[in-house]
């Protein structure tokens, strides 16, 4: 990722009992990526936090990401769409390498 120091571990540590959640995985991520560029902080918790919103807090499985993340895209702003692909290209690439998300088929 874009400057930032992965310490990948087996799995997502503290959700128990129950699946992992869109909202955990972003929570997460926030937390480490500004723990690492804290200039992010606000802008990255925004987006994420729409994005939540519309999707309705999904469990993750092997279906994320899915259509349903164009369609959120399709309604930023013009002038946000890149930030935000980025941003959701980068949040993948975390889920995958921390095991959010069982591996791909």
């Amino acid at each position: 990722m874009d400057g930032m120091t992965l310490w990948p571990r087996s799995s997502a540590p503290w959700i128990v009992g129950r699946p992992a959640r869109f909202s955990d995985a972003a929570e997460d991520f926030v937390n480490e990526l500004t723990r690492q560029q804290p200039w992010r902080k606000a802008r990255c918790e925004a987006r994420l936090e729409a994005l939540g919103e519309s999707l309705g807090d999904p469990a993750l499985g092997t279906e994320f990401p899915d259509a349903r993340l164009e369609a959120w895209l399709d309604t930023c702003p013009e002038s946000e769409r890149a930030g935000a692909r980025a941003l959701l290209k980068e949040f993948e690439i975390y889920l995958r390498e921390w095991d959010w998300l069982p591996p791909r088929l």
